[in-house]
C-alpha cells in the first residue's frame, strides 16, 4: 500500500483530482471508456468538488466515463443523504456526462425491495469487465463502502453477488446497498481516503492490518486492494497515529 500524504484535506482532494484526471485522460487516449467507483462522505465530496473545479477538467470527455457507486443509502431518489446526490451537486452539475453510463442504485421509491435493488445492481456490476479506480472513504471504525467490521457481509466469498443488501447498518440510515469486497477488489486501483485526526486510530489499525496480511479479523479497509495499486490518500492529521 502506497501512502500519499498531504498537509490538509483540501490538498488531499486536489491531489486525488489531479491524478484521476491524468488517468482518465490517458485511458481515453487509448480509446477506452474508463470506469470509476465513487464514494460518499466528506472525503468523497471534496474529491468530486476538486475534480469539477480543476483547471484541466476539460482534458476529459466526461460523456465517455462510466460511473458506479461503492454503496448507496436506501432512501428515495434525490434524497440529501444519497451518495449520488452528492455527486450530482459536486461534479455532475459542472460536467456533461452520459446518463446511460452513470449507474445509480435504485431509490427506495422505485417500487423495488431492498433485495431486488441490490440484485439488480449486482447484475449490472458483474457485467462490467473492468474497473479502473475504486475510491473508498475510510470510516472511523475502518469501514469502506457499507462493509462494516464484524458484519457477515465481509465473509461473502467469490461466489457471492457483486452487490449486497445491508440491513441494520451501524451507521444511519439502516438500509443500504453496497458492493461486495470481491467487486471492490476487481479494481485496478483502489484508492483509500482518510482525513482528519478522527481517522488517526483507524488509519494506524489499517496500516498494521495491511502489513500483517489483512486476515479475516482485519479492518474492512485493510481487505480491499487493487490489482495494480493500492493507495492511502491521507492528511498529516489522519497519519498522526503512526508518527
Amino acid at each position: 500500500m502506497r501512502i500519499s500524504e498531504h498537509p490538509d484535506p483540501d490538498a488531499v482532494a486536489a491531489a486525488i483530482a489531479d491524478e484521476l484526471l491524468g488517468l482518465l485522460r490517458d485511458r481515453q487516449r487509448s480509446d477506452a471508456v474508463p470506469v470509476v467507483v465513487l464514494t460518499g462522505g466528506t472525503g468523497g465530496a471534496r474529491a468530486l468538488a476538486a475534480l469539477g473545479a480543476h483547471p484541466r477538467q476539460g482534458d476529459v470527455d466526461w460523456r465517455r466515463v462510466r460511473f458506479l457507486w461503492g454503496d448507496e443509502r436506501w432512501v428515495p431518489a434525490g434524497h440529501p443523504e444519497r451518495n449520488d446526490r452528492l455527486a450530482d451537486e459536486a461534479l455532475f452539475s459542472r460536467v456533461e456526462t452520459d446518463p446511460a453510463l452513470v449507474h445509480r442504485v435504485a431509490g427506495s421509491d422505485a417500487g423495488l425491495s431492498l433485495e431486488d435493488a441490490a440484485r439488480a445492481y449486482a447484475e449490472l456490476v458483474a457485467g462490467i469487465d473492468r474497473i479502473d479506480v475504486a475510491l473508498n472513504g475510510v470510516g472511523e471504525d475502518g469501514h469502506v463502502a457499507s462493509l462494516f467490521p464484524g458484519r457477515p457481509e465481509l465473509l461473502a466469498g467469490e461466489t457471492a453477488p457483486a452487490a449486497l443488501a445491508i440491513r441494520e447498518s451501524p451507521k444511519p440510515p439502516p438500509e443500504r446497498v453496497t458492493l461486495a469486497l470481491r467487486s471492490l477488489n476487481r479494481a485496478e486501483r483502489v484508492w483509500l481516503v482518510a482525513t482528519g485526526a478522527g481517522k488517526a486510530a483507524a488509519v494506524a489499525r489499517l496500516r498494521a492490518d495491511a502489513a500483517g496480511g489483512a486476515g479475516p479479523d482485519a479492518f474492512p479497509a485493510a481487505r480491499v486492494a487493487g490489482t495494480r495499486e493500492t493507495v492511502l490518500w491521507a492528511d498529516a492529521a489522519a497519519l498522526s497515529g503512526m508518527h
